[in-house]
């Protein structure tokens, strides 16, 4: 019998200046994006950038959900280009945008 679970899946990680895997998909497990929000806590506006990336690929253009999006300083941004999002088994979620923090909820299906 399948299970079925809600979890943070990229708990409030700080991102880097580069394109970085910050969670990948378990085997045997699909999982469905409920939400997603990344919270600009520097001085700064900074560009974020997130991939939903398949199995064994690279970020790239053709999986680039959110392109370079300036969150102001102090701003909290919802991400509705990923929430119902799908990840399968060995699918990746990748991101950049230096000192932003990315938060990610799915429901995993194992």
């Amino acid at each position: 019998m399948a299970s079925i679970s809600q979890k943070n899946i990229v708990p409030g990680i700080v991102l880097t200046a580069a394109a970085v895997v910050y969670h990948t998909a378990p085997v045997l497990t699909r999982e469905r994006i409920t939400n997603a929000t990344i919270t600009n806590d520097t001085a700064g506006v900074v560009a974020a950038t997130v991939h939903i990336v398949p199995m064994g690929g690279g970020a790239a253009t053709a999986n680039k959900k959110i392109s370079a999006r300036n969150i102001a300083p102090g701003e909290t941004y919802c991400c509705p280009e990923l929430v119902n999002r799908v990840l399968e088994p060995g699918d990746t979620i990748q991101a950049l945008g230096l000192g932003l923090a990315l938060d990610v909820s799915a429901f995993t299906q194992s």
